[in-house]
């Protein structure tokens, strides 16, 4: 392995699975600006659009970390429950691929971070489930594209980095429902019911509701908020001492 492969660690990166103006044809998408906060915290960026769980195995005991960035909406049946109206249709094989990828790095203990969607499904892969549409089963309006408070725990990581409460953006409208076993909540939106963050008691996974690539770099998105280079910072820590 190179110089700087051995300096810098390697984080795997899956993306929206989709489907070109031609039927026949899937895309791979994703924001550049979640490889742009790795990067800028150190680490080296690898896309996967694909492979098996022997694959996964072996690719958890290769790379050093794993992001699980933002996207459509989770099956409902891989939380054993049958999709509502509102519920959004599932990216064929993205599931699939976040859900092998995320049990083979909890097994070997390799740090994960989560973003919205990524939070969603790190919840789903451990056993917890979902609101599948904020609005209408809390009766909360949650509109995309704004910006609101959250608050901290004390002890929490989120509040070492940025403080007891502070603005982060929105662009959801499912959410934690039943919080995972071995899952601890590290942030909730102003009215307690929505979980915005939540880390693990044992392994080194941890994620967001909100989008902290959109509240970081030389393009920043959102200009609300305490700039969030410092939560990419942390999770490529993390995978450096993997």
């Amino acid at each position: 392995m190179g110089r700087i492969l051995r300096e810098k660690p390697l984080i795997l990166m899956t993306g929206d699975l989709g489907r070109s103006s031609s039927p026949e044809l899937r895309q791979v998408r994703y924001y550049k600006n979640y490889p742009e906060a790795l990067e800028a915290a150190g680490a080296v960026v690898l896309n996967l659009s694909c492979c098996d769980g022997e694959t996964a195995a072996e690719l958890a005991e290769l790379a050093d970390g794993l992001f699980l960035p933002g996207g459509g909406d989770i099956s409902p049946e891989h939380y054993g429950e049958k999709a509502l109206p509102q519920c959004g249709a599932p990216e064929e094989g993205r599931d699939e691929l976040e859900l092998t990828l995320a049990q083979a790095f909890l097994a070997v203990k390799k740090p994960i971070l989560g973003v919205c969607r990524g939070l969603q499904l790190l919840n789903v892969a451990l056993g917890g489930t979902l609101w599948q549409d904020i609005p209408s089963q809390l009766g909360m309006e949650h509109p995309d594209d704004s910006v609101h408070q959250v608050k901290t725990p004390e002890g929490s990581l989120f509040r070492e980095l940025f403080g007891t409460e502070f603005q982060v953006n929105s662009f959801h409208h499912q959410g934690v429902k039943e919080l995972a076993p071995g899952l601890l909540s590290q942030a909730w939106d102003e009215s307690g019911r929505i979980v915005e963050a939540f880390s693990h008691k044992e392994l080194p996974v941890f994620a967001t509701q909100w989008h902290p690539e959109r509240m970081t770099g030389r393009e920043r998105l959102t200009p609300a908020g305490p700039d969030m280079a410092p939560l990419f910072r942390a999770f490529c820590d993390l995978c450096r001492k993997k």
